[in-house]
């Protein structure tokens, strides 16, 4: 079984600017066929799963943005669902979608998830 690449490395390879607090969720919101264009890029390369766009996809994270409860959840769904779309558009063979839930740490954006060294933890 061969899983995708990473996602927000290839997203900002396609010109994507995911340098804010929410990183590559961001585009959940604003550019969700960038997110399906890469998740396509990894099934075409052989990948069997994709990892969605929702490591950074918190309910506190979008509320600071202004984004309720109930376009976060919808948003979390949307992750799901551009990488089955991508699946789906792409491959002949079983593929899955694997769900990225960041730790708690991630969701202040400041590192805190990351140890001395950069690694996370």
């Amino acid at each position: 079984m061969l899983l995708d690449g990473g996602l927000s490395t290839t997203l900002e390879l396609l010109g994507h600017d995911i340098s804010g607090d929410l990183w590559s969720a961001q585009l959940l919101v604003d550019a969700p066929d960038a997110i399906v264009e890469a998740h396509r890029a990894f099934f075409a390369a052989g990948s069997d799963v994709a990892t969605t766009a929702s490591y950074q996809a918190t309910f506190d994270g979008f509320g600071a943005h202004g984004i309720d409860g109930e376009t976060t959840a919808s948003l979390m769904r949307r992750s799901v669902a551009l990488a089955r779309q991508a699946a789906d558009e792409v491959s002949d063979r079983p593929t899955w979608v694997a769900a990225s839930a960041g730790p708690y740490g991630a969701m202040l954006a400041d590192c805190a998830s990351r140890d001395d060294l950069g690694y996370v933890i």
